[in-house]
């Protein structure tokens, strides 16, 4: 049996959401995962369901990194480290084709609009962040001496660039330091985005060539929704796709703001006799979880019970959640999206308004008004769905794994 060729991916691997973004992947490839300086800091075992996990310290520099794992391709979910950027380039240098591959909600509206809230985003607390570097400090110190090591390998152009994006980062937020330094040394050698649209958030924050390499696939994860057919209706259920806003602290929702928010949310939906089907987001914790408790009206559900919920349901709530986009996609689905930040008025989910896909909340007291008109506002998203779908899913046709399969495969970029 032929070998199989050896994926090497980058970003945080606790997400079990990133990790299946691979799923018609599964069988193709020998999957790596690469992200922090130990094991202390992976939390979530699902990686290994795919692959191993390797950790920078593990290896002398980058040299020795891509000599023992010798990948047939590198993606990244994101090249925004020291260790990101540094291994990008390396991996350039020495022909093995790197990318980026879209994961979430990348949309250049929601990016320029909301910006300020995530830099203003409260950083952990700074005695658990001492005592963890404390605790990490002979990882931390290889993965460090990996970094120096890889550093002296660099090529005087690449050098160059490298001290100028460290000299900026460590003084500026991402963003700040994206607009200040621009160079193809930080770009991949190929994006692979969900659409055009989505497409376009690279481009407003990496400003890549005009004819840089990209490819659309639609969005892996949600390739089993495109199957996904009505059966008959029950008005009295509804799905709610959670975003963990209160455990970020990002615009302006704290604990407090977010129980009084359930407590509306799930009172008016009593006064119409709708049950709510709650989805967490993946970064949400028991918290979170335990103030949903109180309802009777409420069920905590997980991927596979939305999938089994749909068919019959034809409402659905949330925030600037990535999984409003195929419910957007679903002609039988009525979306409604809660803009009632404490922040004020953000406009996360713009984009999708504008579309005529999703329906706005910015106050809850004028939600019941929005529940007695859920059958008016599907009709009026209904011939909205299909330019929605091409332009922000590329394709949902239950193909887009096989899509990203086939790039990886390949032999070019």
């Amino acid at each position: 049996m032929p070998q199989r060729p050896t994926i090497l991916i980058i970003g945080n691997f606790n997400r079990t959401d990133y990790i299946d973004l691979f799923a018609a992947c599964k069988q193709h490839f020998d999957f790596y995962f690469l992200e922090f300086a130990s094991k202390d800091e992976v939390s979530n075992n699902y990686y290994q369901t795919y692959g191993r996990a390797i950790f920078w310290g593990d290896f002398k520099d980058a040299d020795n990194l891509l000599a023992i794992i010798n990948p047939h391709k590198v993606v990244f979910f994101f090249i925004e480290s020291y260790y990101h950027v540094l291994l990008n380039m390396v991996c350039k240098s020495k022909g093995i084709p790197t990318y980026v591959l879209d994961h979430g909600l990348r949309d250049v509206s929601i990016s320029s609009r909301i910006e300020k809230y995530l830099i203003e985003r409260k950083s952990p607390v700074a005695s658990k962040s001492r005592f963890k570097k404390l605790k990490q400090f002979t990882s931390r110190l290889k993965t460090r001496l990996f970094l120096l090591q890889s550093k002296k390998k660099l090529s005087k152009p690449e050098a160059t660039f490298f001290k100028a994006y460290m000299d900026i980062r460590k003084n500026r937020t991402l963003w700040e330091t994206f607009s200040e330094i621009k160079s193809p040394f930080r770009l991949p050698s190929a994006y692979i985005a969900f659409s055009p649209k989505t497409y376009e958030a690279h481009a407003y924050h990496d400003q890549p060539a005009a004819d840089q390499l990209r490819y659309f696939i639609g969005i892996p994860t949600f390739d089993h929704l495109a199957y996904i057919k009505p059966i008959v209706p029950n008005p009295h259920q509804a799905i709610f796709f959670d975003q963990g806003f209160a455990c970020q602290e990002i615009l302006g929702w704290d604990y407090a703001t977010y129980k009084a928010f359930i407590k509306a949310f799930a009172h008016n939906c009593q006064q119409y006799n709708i049950h709510i089907h709650v989805k967490l987001h993946p970064l949400q914790n028991s918290r979170d979880e335990n103030l949903w408790t109180d309802y009777s009206n409420v069920s905590l559900i997980d991927d596979r019970q939305v999938t089994k919920l749909l068919p019959e349901c034809r409402l659905v709530f949330g925030f600037n959640s990535t999984y409003l986009l195929p419910m957007m996609a679903l002609q039988h689905i009525t979306v409604v999206v809660f803009e009632n930040h404490p922040a004020g008025k953000v406009d996360a989910f713009k984009s999708f308004i504008d579309a005529g896909v999703a329906y706005p909340v910015y106050n809850i007291e004028e939600f019941q008004k929005i529940l007695s008109n859920i059958t008016e506002i599907h009709k009026q998203q209904l011939p909205n769905k299909a330019s929605f779908t091409a332009e922000w899913m590329y394709k949902f046709d239950g193909k887009s794994g096989e899509r990203l399969r086939d790039i990886l495969l390949s032999n070019t970029p």
